[in-house]
């Protein structure tokens, strides 16, 4: 998928629909990519796709696991060769806590802020690299958020937090079905 050099992207999900899908858009409503999930829930499988419909990133939901997981891999396969690490969520905390983890279990982000909202930031190394809000820009639809990332990000981290955001939409939804 090309990100076209650009680090701020709306994000606009299907309201009706059998599937978990959406759009992955710039702020001159251009789409770039969609991203989608399976009909069942247990143990999803989303992928981001560019425009000719090739995935460019997969998400395996673990679905045994006392904490909400997923692996995340390059391309449209689950191969271990491909992969690119884990987003995790804390076992015992008064509001969720996430991060995302390389294949060594080095933590590489971590989530602050409001997830449930969806207003929240990405950070890495101590400083601030994505918001995430349900209102970043005035225009937006009631079934889309934003994403600004800093313009340093290289395309392979803009990509992961692209689906990083997606995995806690994700989250939000099937916390608030329960």
């Amino acid at each position: 998928m090309s990100l076209q050099k650009t680090r701020e992207f709306m994000l606009r999900e299907k309201m009706i629909s059998l599937t978990d899908k959406g759009e992955i858009r710039n702020l001159e409503d251009e789409l770039l990519g969609t991203f989608r999930g399976k009909l069942i829930k247990i143990g999803n499988t989303y992928r981001i796709r560019d425009l000719g419909d090739v995935p460019v990133l997969t998400v395996q939901e673990k679905i045994i696991s006392l904490r909400s997981t997923y692996k995340f891999f390059k391309g449209g396969e689950k191969d271990e060769d491909q992969y690119i690490g884990k987003l995790k969520r804390k076992i015992v905390a008064i509001k969720p806590s996430y991060w995302f983890e390389d294949p060594n279990e080095n933590k590489v982000f971590t989530m602050k802020g409001n997830i449930m909202t969806l207003k929240f930031k990405i950070i890495k190394d101590g400083q601030e690299v994505a918001e995430i809000r349900k209102k970043l820009w005035k225009s937006l639809l009631k079934n889309t958020f934003g994403i600004k990332m800093s313009p340093d990000l290289d395309d392979d981290s803009a990509m992961l937090i692209l689906g990083i955001v997606i995995m806690l939409h994700h989250e939000k939804e099937e916390n608030r079905n329960q």
